[in-house]
């Protein structure tokens, strides 16, 4: 009911003129308020054209395209909105807010004074009789020092680096070239022992028995001597990288066991 008291209403008003292919449009008559069933009011340029159950025109102002469903529009409202003598309706504007004045934030002990309270006290004293305000001596640059700590006191001397528990690279040197020279006389009793042991067990075997238990004892006790030699270069090594390893935990730079 109420969308077919929408439709004759607008059937009601004057035919608008459509613009022809390539030309100027005609005029466009007077502006439209539709009135919705919520109070709200939408006023258009004319009135809207009923597409498919949906009102649909330009708003007045802006231009923009709208639609709004006819179900929600409320046609007495609307009639008498737009009925003859009616003053015409202004398109909505939205409020522009009212600029709020600029609150400053309590600083608190964020601020710190520049001054002290008795070099303020000199200043406003100076202000009020004409005289000039006292003069701060310049702050000392980062690479300066005062006279009076220069003179009284030693100059500063940098510390050496040390690993966490305050060993220096003199420690770790010394450990490590002892560390290496046990190995290298590892390295050495090594050759020895294997030319002993190349050297038994090409020895000559004589025909009697005597000799045979001489070549045999011999070629023993240089392997044995061989066996020896080799488990101390192990052992030489392995000291040497748990050497390492503790100056790495220590925190010691690697160039100090080089």
């Amino acid at each position: 009911m109420r969308a077919a008291l929408l439709v004759a209403l607008l059937a009601a008003q004057p035919a608008r003129v459509t613009p022809a292919a390539g030309g100027s449009s005609g005029p466009s008559g007077s502006p439209w308020t539709v009135v919705q069933a919520d109070g709200s009011r939408v006023v258009f340029a004319v009135p809207p054209e009923n597409r498919g159950g949906r009102l649909v025109g330009k708003l007045e102002g802006s231009g923009t395209l709208v639609s709004i469903p006819a179900a929600r529009v409320d046609a007495e409202a609307t009639a008498r909105a737009n009925a003859p003598g009616t003053p015409a309706a202004t398109p909505f504007a939205r409020p522009v807010p009212t600029p709020m004045p600029f609150a400053t934030p309590p600083l608190g002990s964020q601020v710190k004074l520049k001054k002290t309270a008795e070099e303020a006290q000199k200043v406003l004293e100076g202000a009020r009789t004409g005289s000039p305000a006292p003069v701060r001596s310049p702050a000392p640059s980062p690479g300066s020092r005062p006279a009076d700590d220069a003179a009284g006191e030693p100059a500063l001397v940098e510390s050496e680096p040390v690993d966490r528990q305050g060993r220096g690279e003199e420690f770790w040197r010394e450990r490590a070239g002892a560390a290496r020279a046990e190995i290298e006389q590892a390295e050495r009793d090594l050759a020895v022992a294997e030319a002993d042991l190349e050297a038994a067990e090409r020895a000559y075997l004589g025909p009697g028995e005597g000799e045979r238990n001489s070549f045999a004892i011999r070629v023993y006790e240089a392997r044995d001597r061989t066996e020896r030699a080799r488990r101390d270069l192990r052992l030489a090594t392995g000291r040497l990288e748990a050497l390492e390893e503790e100056a790495r935990r220590a925190g010691a730079f690697p160039g100090w066991l080089r």
